[in-house]
């Protein structure tokens, strides 16, 4: 630690001032000389100081008042005063200039021994009460760590303590002891609630897949009655949109139609064309022309395509692990769709490739919802304003194509299987948006491997469709793969800032008593 340090003269003496910085500079200490108050408090703004000798009476702003103003400062109020006094003034501005905090006095016809004396037991003492405010905040910071680490919420690598962690004493030892303990905790809750998230995420997405491959068969039912895609369209989301409402209504969810910006227009208007009038109307017209289990199959590519452009939009982060199962996943669909047909549809390739185009919009629509949906409107108000938008939309539609369906069909079982289509479809769609809020596009998608599998099993149950072995094979691929795809990691929060200023914690700094014995003068 250097003895040497950088000192502050004021005095509106001229000479008095000249002398005092050629005897500090001649002790080996920086020196910068002022001639008011004024200028003092300037150059304390600045750079830092170590020492001030200052003089007491001066025209304008006295030593006193310098005094207060410095030493009501948080930056400056641990900065040591040594103030000047003629040997005529009294003992009580002495006094009192040491009451408002100067830690000695010097007077004026000083002995440059005394002048040392003094100016090294101050500078040494401010030097220790560096290293003790900086003990105490690297004290607070790591005390702050431990309480911010409580709500097991912050990743303690983020919390910047290494500062403290790099010292060679025994708070260092204790800092990196901490560190360490913090970071497996940490890990090891992050990895539960992980294991949690895929749980639930799981759970939310075999249900999505129960009810959408419900979906696949009861429409592939209608059409056999008689196929109207666009106007089961229009009906199923008449029925959602009414029921959404309501709900949204009684629950006081509802948000203001006026108070819509226009970027949540734009995103309710894009998903109801991507979600009812090209994604539904387009799975009841391929539902009309190709075995419900096909239809399912093919939906299942979703995962595909939304792992791709999640990668290729760097929206989600790419890992061989997820690469693996996807593929494990895609592997399966091949399977099926090579080797897993009835005999009698090697003439439906051409409706096989068209429906490939189902796994696109909905991937479309799973990105679109992961990264453009508004968080301040209610889940089930926003699918019910998409749902009316998508009505509108349809009704033009079913007017141009004249697919309205019969009134008189809606009495009999076709209207028992728009309730069905109505209540599994508008059902999916709000767990799917929740799922896809909480777990990503990417695992989100994987819904389309259980709408595989339970289209398969209600067209199984409803259709008396027949499914080759090899089939349940494949299917096996599908359910490994999506057990290796697995929810996008939770986004990590910022930590609070722990390096605040924590002057108000530190004491005071005492000032040294007084000095009483008088000296002989003796000119420097």
């Amino acid at each position: 630690m250097s003895s040497f340090g950088r000192i502050l003269v004021v005095d509106d003496s001229a000479m008095v001032r000249i002398k005092l910085k050629k005897a500090v500079e001649t002790l080996g200490h920086e020196a910068v000389a002022v001639e008011s108050g004024a200028a003092a408090l300037d150059q304390t703004a600045g750079a830092p100081f170590d020492l001030v000798l200052l003089d007491i009476m001066m025209p304008e702003m006295d030593g006193f008042e310098v005094l207060k103003r410095l030493k009501s400062s948080a930056k400056t109020r641990d900065l040591p005063f040594i103030v000047i006094s003629a040997l005529d003034e009294e003992m009580n501005s002495v006094v009192h200039a040491i009451e408002l905090g100067a830690e000695d006095f010097l007077p004026k016809d000083f002995e440059l021994a005394l002048l040392k004396a003094r100016v090294a037991t101050c500078i040494e003492k401010k030097r220790l009460r560096d290293i003790e405010k900086e003990y105490l905040r690297q004290v607070t910071k790591l005390t702050r760590a431990a309480a911010t680490l409580e709500s097991g919420r912050f990743n303690p690598s983020k919390l910047g303590i290494q500062d403290v962690a790099s010292r060679t004493d025994g708070l260092g030892k204790l800092a990196t002891v901490f560190s360490t303990m913090a970071q497996k905790v940490y890990e090891r809750e992050r990895k539960l609630r992980q294991n949690i998230r895929t749980f639930r995420g799981g759970l939310l997405l075999l249900a999505c897949g129960g009810l959408w491959g419900l979906v696949v068969p009861l429409s592939k039912m209608a059409s056999i009655i008689e196929a109207h895609p666009v106007g089961l369209a229009l009906l199923i989301d008449t029925i959602g949109a009414a029921v959404c409402i309501g709900i949204s209504v009684n629950r006081k969810t509802m948000p203001n139609l006026k108070g819509l910006t226009r970027t949540d227009w734009i995103f309710i208007l894009l998903l109801s064309l991507i979600s009812s009038v090209i994604n539904q109307v387009l799975v009841y017209w391929m539902a009309s022309r190709l075995p419900a289990f096909i239809v399912s199959i093919v939906i299942v590519l979703e995962g595909f395509v939304v792992f791709l452009f999640a990668a290729v939009m760097r929206t989600e982060a790419p890992n061989v692990k997820r690469f693996l199962g996807l593929g494990l996943g895609l592997a399966g669909i091949v399977i099926i769709l090579i080797y897993g047909q009835p005999a009698d549809m090697t003439a439906s390739w051409l409706w096989i490739a068209i429906a490939m185009v189902i796994p696109v919009t909905y991937a479309t629509e799973d990105i679109f919802l992961a990264e453009r949906r508004p968080a301040a409107i209610d889940s089930v108000a926003l699918f019910g304003i998409t749902l009316v938008v998508s009505v509108a939309l349809l009704i033009p539609i079913a007017a141009y194509y004249d697919d309205f369906i019969p009134l008189d069909l809606l009495t009999g079982r076709l209207g028992v299987i728009v309730v069905l289509m109505a209540v599994a479809a508008n059902l999916a769609m709000l767990l799917f948006m929740v799922l896809i809020s909480t777990t990503g596009a990417v695992f989100a998608s994987q819904s389309a491997y259980a709408v595989t599998a339970a289209g398969i099993g209600w067209s199984m149950l409803l259709l008396g469709e027949a499914i080759p072995i090899l089939t349940w094979a494949s299917l096996a691929l599908i359910i490994v793969g999506l057990i290796m795809v697995e929810p996008k990691q939770e986004a990590e929060e910022e930590p609070p800032l722990l390096d605040d200023t924590i002057e108000d914690l530190v004491p005071r700094l005492d000032p040294l008593p007084a000095a009483t014995e008088q000296s002989r003068p003796m000119p420097v």
